[in-house]
């Protein structure tokens, strides 16, 4: 597993907790996982690979419009624009896939670990 860096708090994430606690003023910087499976986060400078133009109408309006930093007002704002990596919408709860001993750097302010999930040892550090 990575070195967790300079850490203030930390956090392990079960399946039976409800949800993360929640931390005032500050987000989750690292998630190290013990297992392989998904976990579910949100955050922001969560990028995904997506063919955009296709999305449904539901989905295209989780992402972020790079042109204009806003997120897809409907499905039509993304008609004709190549697959690529787009930014999640920072309140949308996202599922990733993680490997057994991965370290997930980012801004995180939710991480849980879904009851379906075979991700084990999750522990998310502040600072």
């Amino acid at each position: 597993m990575g070195y967790p860096g300079s850490i203030s708090k930390t956090f392990v994430v079960s399946a039976s907790a409800a949800a993360t606690p929640t931390i005032s003023g500050a987000s989750f910087t690292k998630i190290t996982v013990g297992g392989a499976g998904n976990i579910l986060v949100k955050g922001s400078g969560i990028f995904t690979y997506v063919a955009i133009d296709s999305a449904s109408g539901t989905n295209v309006v989780k992402y972020i419009n790079p042109s204009t930093g806003a997120a897809f007002a409907n499905e039509a704002a993304a008609d004709g624009l190549a697959a690529g990596y787009y930014e999640f919408v920072s309140t949308e709860e996202q599922s990733l896939a993680v490997v057994a001993g991965q370290v997930l750097e980012g801004d995180f302010v939710s991480v849980k670990l879904p009851v379906s999930s075979a991700a084990t040892g999750v522990i998310a550090y502040t600072h």
